[in-house]
């Protein structure tokens, strides 16, 4: 599967439609089923071990949390583990684990999603839509800082160790280079920002009106027919699902779905 065969603004739809309808679905195996299918397009795409890694760094630590906040605190009969002050429940647990599904859904969807867009067509496409130029260049600024940071770090740390500079083990040393880290990359990104300032005024920016990019993105009638569905399905899936039947007789009342007007 090639990551550039989709336009930015389709993944980008589809993965929030996917995300709106199975947070409000909230039923845990269509939630794992959606993570699933997120591992088996990265793995044939070649990119299962970013996506585990981002989304594992962010998902773990938030599952701990809610194992701890709802574990405990969740008030229900039947108690697991009773030490002292601790109380953990079953009922605890599966809010803890409802919750956290959840979440992982959104993390993996959010992951893949940016695991199958390039960066420069997803600012050639916000360039070239009738969004603010201004929109285009937050966008190439915030997805070029994070490169950009981690070269800097790596340069910083080749500094410290060639003036002799050895790190701690330990949680001790992690807080070392991330002091050592914190001034260097603070000022570097102040003086981009001010060199970047004047080039930007001089060319103009922004532009009195719509530029020609060389860059195009490629784009078809399916996808923004799929991107149109997408938004629908995003914008009222959970409103549908939340509200039930409530809702249909609100659209048949409105004349939306063939009503009476």
């Amino acid at each position: 599967m090639r990551v550039g065969a989709l336009h930015p603004f389709t993944v980008l739809t589809v993965a929030a439609a996917v995300i709106t309808t199975t947070v409000a679905l909230g039923q845990p195996w269509v939630s794992a089923a959606v993570i699933v299918a997120c591992g088996v397009l990265a793995g044939r795409a070649g990119r299962l071990r970013p996506l585990a890694l981002a989304a594992g760094a962010v998902v773990l630590p938030a599952w701990g949390s809610q194992l701890l906040i709802h574990g405990v605190a969740t008030p229900g009969p039947h108690v697991l583990v009773d030490i002292g002050p601790l109380h953990v429940n079953a009922e605890g647990l599966t809010v803890a684990g409802q919750l956290g599904l959840r979440l992982a859904v959104v993390v993996v969807v959010g992951v893949t999603a940016a695991l199958f867009i390039d960066r420069h067509d997803l600012i050639a496409a916000v360039d070239s839509s009738p969004a603010p130029p201004q929109l285009g260049y937050l966008a190439a600024a915030t997805l070029s800082a994070v490169p950009a940071f981690r070269a800097r770090a790596r340069a910083i740390d080749e500094a410290q160790a060639l003036r002799g500079v050895v790190p701690r083990r330990g949680p001790a040393g992690w807080w070392d280079r991330l002091r050592a880290r914190a001034v260097p990359l603070a000022s570097a990104s102040v003086q981009d920002a001010v060199a970047r300032a004047p080039h930007l005024a001089a060319r103009g920016f922004p532009p009195r009106q719509r530029i020609t990019r060389l860059r195009r993105v490629r784009d078809s009638v399916a996808q923004r027919r799929a991107r149109v569905i997408a938004l629908t399905v995003a914008a009222f899936g959970p409103a549908l699902i939340l509200g039930g039947p409530s809702v249909l007789t609100l659209l048949s009342g409105a004349g939306v779905l063939g009503g009476a007007p």
